[in-house]
C-alpha cells in the first residue's frame, strides 16, 4: 500500500467513524427514509421500499435494481448537476459521500434529503461499490431557510438604519455592529469586534470617556442620551447623539449595553450660526435700517431731480422770455434817450420792472419746488395761483396731455404756503400724466365744502376750499387705493417714482389743516381731492408796477460797507445809497471786507452777500466781525442761501435778509429798519 493509499485509509476509516455515528443518530430519531447500494461496475442501483417512495420509484424496480440515471430522474433538475459531480468526486477519491439535494416524492412535491454513502475501491483504486442512506432534512432546510431570511433581514435593517448600531457586552466589549459604526470607526469589523473602545479607539482619553459613560448606564440600569464629540479616521471633530440602553437577559439581568448614535454635526454648526447671527442682529439691523435711508435718500433725490429735470425746458422758456422783456425795454430806453425823447421812458421801464419781478417769482418758485428755503404760509388767492401755474403745468405734463382748469370756488382765499401748493399741484399732475401714459386729458377744478367735523371725525368742521385732479387714467383698485399715502408705496416701475409725491401731498394738506382723499377704480380714471380751509381777508398781491422810491437822506458822514463779489450789484447799491447821501465803501470778496471791519474805519452798516469768495462766506464773516463791531447792523442780500446747520431760521444776530433781485423801495424801507429804527 503506497503512501497516498494509506492516507486515504486513515481519513476512510476516520470518516467512516463519523458517519456510522451520524447513521446511528439517524435510526435512533427515525430520521432515514431510505438506503440503496450502487453496484458501480454494472451501474446497477437497489434500494429498499423507504427509498422507492422517498424517489417516487416503483418498488420493484428498487428491489430487483436499475440503473443510476433511472434513479436520477426524481432528483430536481437544477439539483441534478451539483449531484452529479458530488458523486464524481466520491468516485475519484473514495471514501464518505454527503450531499443535500430535492426529490419527488410519490405526493409530487419535492422535499429535502441529505444523501450519506460510502464509496468502495478496489485494489487499483477504482470505485466499485456506493452504498448509502437518505435522511429526511426538510424541516432543518426549513428551519436554516427561515434563519437565512431573518438574517438578511436584519442585515437590510441594520444597514438601513441611520447613524450607528451596536452591542457591547458587561467589560464594554463589541459584540455587534452596524456599516455605520464601521465607517465612524474607520476599521474593518474583525479589528474591532470583540474589543473594547480603548483598543481600538486611536484617542485614548476619549475613549475612556465612551466607556465610563457606558460603565453608567450599565450600573444604572436606565436609558440615557448624550451627546458626544468623536475624531473620525481623517482627524475632522465630529458630534454624536447617543441612545443607551442596558442590554438584558430573558431573566431581566443586566447582560450588556445596546446603543445608538446619529451624527449632530451639521445641526450643532446650524446652533453655533444662530447663536452668532442672534449675537449680530442688532448691528446687522442697525445696518440693514441704515442702507434702506440711505437707499431711500437716494431714490428720493433722484426723484427730486428727475422732476427739476422736467421743469428744466419750461423754466428755461420763461426765463429767455423775460430776458427778452427786460433787454428789449432796456434797448428802447437807450434808444429814446439818444433821441431826446422821454416821453416813452417811464412805460419802457414798467415793463422792464415787471418783467424782472416775473422772474424773481419764477426762481422763488423754483427753490420753494426744491424745498431749499424757508416756506411759511400767507393768505393766498388760490385761483390766481392755479392760473398763474397752468402754462407751467402744459409744459411739464407735455404736448399729448389737455390740461382744462375749472375755478368754481366763490372762497377761494387760503392760508397755505403757496410755494407748497404748487408743489402739490404739481405732483398730482404729473401722477396723472403718468398714469394717462402720456396722453389725455387732465383737469383741475375748485369747488365751495362744508365739512361737518361730526361726520368726518380727520377733519374740523368749516367752509373748505376743494382742489380736485381729474385723469383719465388706468386708476386703482382696494389694494392699491387703501395704500395710495404710504411713504415709498409706488405702482411705478423702478426708478420711475420714489412713491413719495402722494404722501407729501398728504402731509401738507394735513398740517394746513385739511385732508386729502381719492376717487378711483380700475379703468375710470382718479379723482384727488385736496380740501383746505377756506380763510377770509384779502389775499397778498403782488404788483408789477413800479411802486416809487421812499423819500430817505442819510445824516452827515453816515457810512455804508458793500460787500460783493458781483460788481452790478455793487454798483446798484452804492450808486442807490451814494444818491441819498450816504458814504459807500465797497469790497469784492470777504477778506477785504473783514480787513475793513477791522479797521478803525466807520461803518454805520454793513451790506453783504452770503455766498463771497475769499475763504469765508458772509455769515462767517460777520461773525468774525462782531469781535470788534458787535452792535453793528447787517443787512444780508442773498440770490439763495438756507439755514446754516442746526438752524432754523437766519440771521441769528438780529440783522435782515433780502432776497434777489430787490427793488429799491425794499433797499430803502430795509435801510430805514436797520439804521433808524
Amino acid at each position: 500500500m503506497n503512501q497516498r493509499t494509506a492516507g486515504v485509509a486513515a481519513s476512510g476509516q476516520d470518516d467512516a467513524a463519523l458517519t456510522a455515528e451520524r447513521l446511528q443518530l439517524a435510526l435512533d430519531a427515525g430520521a432515514i427514509i431510505g438506503a440503496w447500494v450502487w453496484d458501480i461496475p454494472n451501474d446497477r442501483v437497489t434500494a429498499d421500499e423507504r427509498f422507492s417512495h422517498s424517489f417516487g420509484l416503483p418498488l420493484a424496480r428498487c428491489l430487483t435494481g436499475m440503473p443510476l440515471a433511472e434513479a436520477f430522474a426524481s432528483i430536481y433538475p437544477d439539483d441534478r448537476e451539483r449531484v452529479a459531480q458530488a458523486i464524481q468526486a466520491a468516485m475519484a477519491l473514495g471514501g464518505p459521500f454527503r450531499c443535500e439535494y430535492r426529490v419527488r416524492q410519490d405526493d409530487g412535491c419535492y422535499r429535502w434529503v441529505e444523501a450519506n454513502g460510502r464509496v468502495e475501491l478496489d485494489e487499483q483504486g477504482v470505485a466499485v461499490r456506493f452504498p448509502g442512506v437518505l435522511m429526511n432534512i426538510e424541516s432543518r432546510r426549513k428551519a436554516q431557510a427561515e434563519r437565512d431570511r431573518m438574517s438578511a433581514l436584519l442585515r437590510t435593517f441594520t444597514a438601513a438604519v441611520p447613524g450607528v448600531v451596536y452591542a457591547k457586552d458587561l467589560n464594554g466589549r463589541m459584540l455587534v455592529a452596524n456599516h455605520g459604526a464601521t465607517q465612524l470607526i474607520g476599521k474593518p469589523p474583525e479589528f474591532y469586534l470583540g474589543k473594547t473602545d480603548l483598543e481600538f479607539l486611536e484617542d485614548k482619553d476619549q475613549a475612556r470617556q465612551v466607556m465610563e459613560t457606558d460603565q453608567r448606564v450599565m450600573a444604572g440600569g436606565t436609558a440615557v442620551q448624550v451627546e458626544e464629540r468623536v475624531d473620525m479616521p481623517d482627524g475632522s471633530a465630529t458630534y454624536w447623539l447617543s441612545v443607551k440602553a442596558p442590554l438584558l437577559s430573558d431573566e431581566g439581568e443586566v447582560i450588556g449595553l445596546v446603543g445608538s448614535s446619529i451624527d449632530v454635526t451639521a445641526r450643532r454648526q446650524v446652533e453655533e450660526q444662530l447663536l452668532e447671527l442672534n449675537r449680530t442682529l442688532e448691528a446687522r439691523i442697525a445696518q440693514a435700517v441704515a442702507e434702506r435711508e440711505e437707499a431711500e435718500a437716494a431714490l428720493h433725490q433722484a426723484q427730486k431731480m428727475e422732476a427739476v429735470g422736467q421743469l428744466t425746458g419750461g423754466i428755461a422758456h420763461d426765463f429767455n422770455n423775460l430776458l427778452a422783456g427786460i433787454s428789449g425795454s432796456l434797448d428802447l430806453i437807450r434808444s429814446r434817450l439818444a433821441q431826446g425823447r422821454l416821453e416813452d421812458v417811464e412805460r419802457y421801464m414798467t415793463v422792464a420792472y415787471g418783467a424782472t419781478r416775473k422772474a424773481a417769482a419764477l426762481t422763488h418758485r423754483l427753490l420753494a419746488f426744491a424745498r431749499r428755503q424757508t416756506l411759511v404760509p400767507v393768505q393766498t388767492d388760490v385761483h390766481a395761483l392755479i392760473d398763474g401755474m397752468a402754462e407751467l403745468v402744459r409744459r411739464t405734463v407735455g404736448p399729448c396731455v389737455k390740461l382744462e382748469v375749472q375755478l368754481s370756488a366763490s372762497l377761494h382765499t387760503c392760508l397755505v404756503d403757496p410755494a407748497q401748493l404748487e408743489n402739490a399741484l404739481l405732483n398730482l399732475c404729473i401722477n396723472a400724466r403718468d398714469a394717462m401714459d402720456g396722453n389725455g386729458r387732465i383737469c383741475i377744478q375748485t369747488a365751495d365744502q362744508r365739512i361737518d367735523g361730526d361726520a368726518d371725525p380727520e377733519i374740523a368742521s368749516g367752509d373748505y376750499l376743494s382742489i380736485c385732479v381729474t385723469d383719465e387714467g388706468i386708476g386703482m383698485d382696494a389694494a392699491t387705493l387703501s395704500r395710495a399715502f404710504e411713504p415709498f408705496f409706488t405702482t411705478k416701475p423702478l426708478g420711475a417714482g420714489t412713491g413719495l409725491g402722494l404722501s407729501m401731498v398728504y402731509g401738507f394738506a394735513r398740517q394746513t389743516g385739511g385732508h386729502v382723499h381719492i376717487d378711483s377704480a380700475p379703468g375710470q380714471g382718479t379723482r384727488v381731492f385736496v380740501q383746505l380751509p377756506s380763510h377770509g381777508g384779502p389775499a397778498r398781491v403782488v404788483s408789477d408796477s413800479v411802486t416809487p422810491i421812499v423819500s430817505h437822506q442819510a445824516r452827515p458822514g453816515e457810512t455804508v460797507l458793500v460787500v460783493d463779489d458781483e460788481a452790478s450789484v455793487r454798483l446798484y447799491v452804492s450808486e442807490t445809497l451814494s444818491g441819498m447821501g450816504y458814504v459807500v465803501i465797497e469790497a469784492a470778496d470777504s477778506l477785504a471786507g473783514l480787513q475793513l471791519l477791522r479797521s478803525d474805519t466807520r461803518i454805520d452798516l454793513l451790506i453783504t452777500d452770503v455766498g463771497l469768495p475769499g475763504g469765508l462766506d458772509g455769515r462767517k464773516m460777520v461773525d468774525v466781525a462782531r469781535g470788534t463791531r458787535p452792535r453793528l447792523p447787517v443787512l444780508f442780500i442773498t440770490g439763495y442761501a438756507p439755514p446754516a446747520p442746526g438752524q432754523q431760521s437766519w440771521p441769528a444776530h438780529g440783522g435782515m435778509v433780502l432776497s434777489k433781485p430787490f427793488d429799491q423801495q425794499t433797499l430803502v424801507k430795509a435801510l430805514i429798519t436797520l439804521m433808524h429804527p
